[in-house]
């Protein structure tokens, strides 16, 4: 087995995720960047931290990863209970007490709490309001949405902890509204110039079938939920599937990047990666997926050449949460 993991813990080796410790029914784990020193000595390499919620109304304790990858022993920061719209700036600003910048998306200049909108557990949820170099972005939020813990994508920027204060709230869209559809959704990924093109799809909607909804996520104790896929052939005519997950909690998109090498190796070998995806690219994906037909049929994979170039057009320079090869035998 191949592992270039440097995104998060979760152990590939063993296939475990239980770390020595303290045990929560809630818990989150944080990419964090702390100071070398003081202000204008520069940020470290990411590290980790450990948020975990004893009950909805006792708050949350911090841990954070030692050098050898270990978790310390004691919390760094402990905090009172609270609703979602306290205790999140409460743990922002006491990891940054601590020397740590939180990298997730309520940390984000892209991210917009939405008024009195929170996840089952009472994490606020936001709009992602990256759009790439769409000049004309889909006013819709359905589908947006992230939670102020999810993991950063690629596209996250910094938005000091004395702006958070300044950022109003919006209004999440009624039933009013057309339910479930977006409109010109315009997302364009560049390969020379050609892009993804205009799409208007449906709702999310998670799909049955093998491993749907039994994934864990990167980010938090959620599962992710598969909502759609399209099959290539590689150049040696392997199967290669793209596959779309969002959280169930924290609403984390990734793309997953599957190479089938069973049928050509005695090995039995399989290649898989995960990618984090900001909303935008998610549904930009998803529709890419949606438009080719029958498109996670391997059958007709030899016929999706341009469809594969789209997407590892997309890939070129995007780092990797997770790697692995694995051969059967």
């Amino acid at each position: 087995m191949t592992d270039a993991n440097p995104f998060h813990l979760f152990n590939t080796k063993t296939m475990s995720g239980i770390h020595p410790g303290s045990r929560t029914a809630q818990a989150h784990i944080v990419r964090v960047q702390s100071r070398k020193g003081g202000p204008g000595d520069g940020l470290s390499a990411p590290g980790w931290a450990r948020i975990l919620w004893p009950g909805k109304t006792e708050g949350c304790a911090i841990y954070l990863q030692t050098s050898d990858g270990a978790w310390e022993d004691q919390p760094v920061q402990s905090l009172a209970g609270g609703d979602g719209r306290q205790i999140i700036p409460a743990l922002l600003e006491a990891l940054n007490a601590t020397g740590h910048r939180a990298l997730v998306c309520g940390s984000c200049r892209w991210w917009q709490p939405l008024l009195a909108t929170a996840n089952e557990e009472g994490i606020p949820l936001g709009l992602c309001r990256w759009v790439g170099n769409d000049p004309n972005p889909a006013p819709s939020v359905m589908g947006r949405e992230q939670s102020a813990l999810a993991m950063e994508c690629p596209h996250w920027q910094v938005v000091e902890l004395s702006g958070l204060a300044a950022i109003e709230p919006i209004r999440a869209e009624t039933s009013s509204q057309s339910p479930g559809w977006w409109s010109a959704l315009k997302m364009r990924v560049g390969l020379g110039t050609k892009r993804f093109g205009h799409a208007t799809i449906g709702e999310i909607v998670e799909r049955s079938g093998v491993g749907a909804g039994t994934e864990r996520c990167l980010a938090c104790h959620g599962r992710i939920a598969n909502l759609g896929a399209l099959t290539v052939a590689t150049e040696k005519d392997d199967k290669r599937t793209f596959s779309l997950w969002r959280c169930r909690l924290c609403y984390t998109f990734y793309l997953n990047d599957w190479i089938d090498r069973w049928e050509r190796l005695d090995s039995l070998e399989t290649e898989e990666s995960y990618y984090r995806v900001a909303p935008d690219e998610a549904l930009a994906l998803l529709s890419l997926f949606r438009e080719t037909r029958g498109g996670e049929h391997p059958k007709e994979r030899h016929s999706r050449g341009a469809q594969r170039a789209q997407v590892d057009a997309f890939l070129v320079g995007r780092p990797r949460l997770l790697h692995q090869i694995k051969l059967g035998r």
